[in-house]
């Protein structure tokens, strides 16, 4: 495989942009409305995200919300096509013809073939959802802490991580202490997504009162919300990694009635031998009971 580096996305006004659109996407956003939200004009804005993300503010906004929706068909079994390219502001008819010119798939098709299409992803490694450990047994449910992390967002491929973790590793280790924690946000479905267009999250834990914050402006930070997941203890190697996440979409979630909320799907490290082995608690957030 070709050795490449993600495209890290460095602009603060940038990363502002993305998290807003993320965190917005099932509304009517437009270009005007992420422009608004950054203080940019909007011929300003959309110059520097091309720039920065290789691709066309608009057609960000777009791509994502038809990939948004395609996860959420294999997600949410429960819901019908209608309803969800609805929350998305399509009508039946416009929903099917969008999704189809950019996922070469009608959305009937897509949720019908869901765990195939896994299958044949480069990342399955020939595993199927059937051989892997009893997934009930192997997941906890969860309140956690909410917590600041200084991170990287990038876009590539996943298949990079390994390279991308160790230069991010060395680049912040003179603010790591004993009790430092690395956490991944792999934003993306490569089963859905382009596998060389996927959006991640680098992360390592921090004290928002740390000086370095207010010496340093250009180091990002976010901090995560605490509340309700579900936690899978993850013990092995990083092959299995890609199915256990399918095996929570296409299969845990609808039969045990849980849904996951719009909080971000987190691999918190615990431990990684130089072998590949690794400890993870992978952590799916969860609606709570209202």
């Amino acid at each position: 495989m070709e050795d490449r580096e993600g495209t890290p996305i460095r602009s603060a006004v940038i990363n502002k942009a993305i998290s807003y659109i993320f965190d917005h996407i099932e509304e009517d956003i437009t270009v005007d409305d992420v422009a608004r939200h950054c203080a940019y004009s909007k011929y300003h804005l959309t110059r520097m995200f091309k720039e920065d993300t290789d691709e066309a503010l608009y057609q960000f906004i777009k791509r994502v919300r038809l990939e948004r929706s395609a996860w959420r068909l294999k997600v949410e079994k429960e819901k019908s096509i209608t309803e969800i390219g609805g929350e998305y502001g399509y009508s039946s008819s416009n929903f099917a013809t969008a999704f189809k010119k950019h996922l070469d798939i009608s959305p009937a098709d897509f949720r019908k073939n869901s765990e195939q299409i896994v299958i044949e992803s480069s990342f399955s490694n020939g595993i199927s959802l059937d051989e892997l450990e009893d997934t009930e047994e192997l997941i906890t449910v969860e309140w956690l802490e909410g917590f600041t992390v200084i991170f990287e967002r990038k876009k590539g491929n996943y298949h990079d991580l390994p390279k991308e973790w160790c230069a991010f590793i060395e680049k912040y280790q003179h603010l790591a202490t004993k009790d430092t924690t690395y956490i991944e946000c792999t934003i993306d479905d490569p089963s859905i997504t382009d596998e060389d267009h996927c959006m991640y999250e680098l992360c390592q834990t921090i004290s928002p009162k740390h000086p370095v914050l207010k010496e340093n402006p250009d180091i990002l930070t976010q901090n995560f919300d605490g509340g309700k997941y579900a936690v899978y203890h993850f013990k092995g190697y990083p092959q299995f990694l890609f199915m256990v996440y399918q095996e929570i979409f296409c299969r845990w979630l609808s039969k045990t009635k849980n849904q996951l909320d719009e909080r971000p799907i987190l691999d918190i490290y615990r431990m990684v031998r130089e072998d590949g082995y690794m400890e993870i608690d992978i952590c799916f957030p969860l609606k709570s009971e209202k």
